[in-house]
C-alpha cells in the first residue's frame, strides 16, 4: 500500500511501462514543469499540443533540449483539445491531460461521440487523492470537479470509480464514508437518504470491494476520537479511506482547503473514460500536477 506520493512515484518507476500522455494547450510553465519532471523520472512521455513557440521557449527555460520533445502546433484551445482526444482514440496516447484551457472546452472534446472515449453506461468522475500526514496514509475525495449534483445512481458509479483507484493504490477493501452534516437520516437532507441507501446496497453486496457507511459528518469519518465521542460503532467511522462528497460545491471547497489551508500534497484523477484523464486546476502547483500524472500512469 502506498502511504504518500513519494512511495507512489517510486513504485511507478520500478514497475510501470512508460506511458504516452497527450497534453491539450500545453503552453503553461507549471504543466511543462511537471511534464519535464515526469519525463526525467522516466514515468511518462508526452505529446505537447498548443502554441509551439511558447512551449519550446518554456522547455528551454527549464533546461530541456526542446528539439527532442514531440510538439504539435495548434494555438486554438478547442482544436488542441479535440486533437488530444483523437490521439487517445487512435491509440497513440495512453492518457490525456488538460493544460492551459477552460475545463468546459476540454470536457466538450472528451465527450465528443465521434471518438468513443466514454463507454455508453459509464460515468466520468474526478477523485482527489491527498496525503493524510497524521496517519501516514492516502485518503480519497470524490467528486470535486465534474458531477455537480449527483443522483443516487451517479453516486453508485462515483463510489465504484473511487474504489477501483483505491485498489490500485493498494487499499484492498477501502472504507467509504458518505458525508453529510449529520449522522441521522433527515428527509430535508437528501444526501443523508442517499448515504443510507448506499450503505444498504453495500451491505447486500450490490456495491462490492469496499465497506460503505453513512451518513457521517467529516469529523466522524476521519477521527476515531470523534466517532467514539458520539458513540458511532462502524468499521468505517474514524477510518475512512474514501470520502464521498454530497455535491461538487462541498467537494471543491474541501479539495482547495486541503491545499491552501492545510498545505497538504494532493493529486487528482479523472476516471470512467476509455483512458485516464489528468484534469488539474490551472492554479495547481507543478508538484501536484506531477502527482496527478503519477496517478494516471498507475
Amino acid at each position: 500500500m502506498y502511504h504518500n506520493f513519494s512511495e507512489l512515484l517510486d513504485g511507478i518507476k520500478k514497475n510501470a511501462v512508460k506511458k504516452v500522455i497527450a497534453i491539450a494547450a500545453a503552453h503553461d510553465r507549471e504543466v511543462l514543469e511537471s511534464s519535464v519532471a515526469a519525463r526525467r523520472e522516466e514515468i511518462a512521455d508526452f505529446i505537447l499540443i498548443g502554441q509551439e513557440r511558447k512551449i519550446r521557449e518554456i522547455l528551454s527555460a527549464l533546461g530541456e533540449d526542446a528539439g527532442v520533445w514531440h510538439v504539435i502546433n495548434e494555438p486554438d484551445d478547442a482544436k488542441a483539445a479535440v486533437l488530444s482526444v483523437s490521439l487517445a482514440s487512435d491509440g497513440k496516447a495512453d492518457a490525456l491531460m488538460k493544460g492551459l484551457l477552460h475545463t468546459s472546452v476540454f470536457l466538450r472534446a472528451l465527450f465528443h461521440k465521434e471518438y468513443n472515449l466514454i463507454p455508453p453506461d459509464a460515468l466520468v468522475s474526478q477523485i482527489t487523492v491527498s496525503e493524510f500526514p497524521g496517519e501516514e496514509r492516502l485518503i480519497l475525495l470524490s467528486d470535486c470537479a465534474i458531477n455537480v449534483t449527483p443522483s443516487y445512481k451517479d453516486k453508485v458509479q462515483i463510489v465504484k470509480n473511487a474504489v477501483s483507484l483505491a485498489h490500485r493504490l493498494g487499499i484492498t477493501c477501502p472504507n467509504v464514508a458518505c458525508l453529510a452534516p449529520v449522522e441521522v437520516i433527515n428527509e430535508k437532507m437528501p444526501e443523508t437518504i442517499d448515504a443510507a441507501m448506499l450503505s444498504k446496497a453495500n451491505e447486500r453486496g450490490q456495491i462490492p470491494g469496499c465497506h460503505i457507511d453513512g451518513p457521517l459528518a467529516l469529523d466522524n469519518a476521519v477521527s476515531p476520537a470523534a466517532a467514539a465521542g458520539k458513540g458511532i460503532k462502524s468499521p468505517v467511522a474514524g477510518k475512512a479511506d474514501i470520502l464521498l462528497m454530497p455535491n461538487l460545491c462541498t467537494g471543491n471547497a474541501l479539495d482547495k482547503a486541503l491545499r491552501y489551508f492545510a498545505g497538504l500534497h494532493t493529486g487528482s484523477a479523472v476516471i470512467g473514460a476509455g483512458v485516464p484523464i489528468i484534469m488539474t486546476s490551472r492554479s495547481d502547483s507543478a508538484q501536484n500536477k506531477l502527482h496527478a500524472i503519477g496517478l494516471s500512469v498507475l
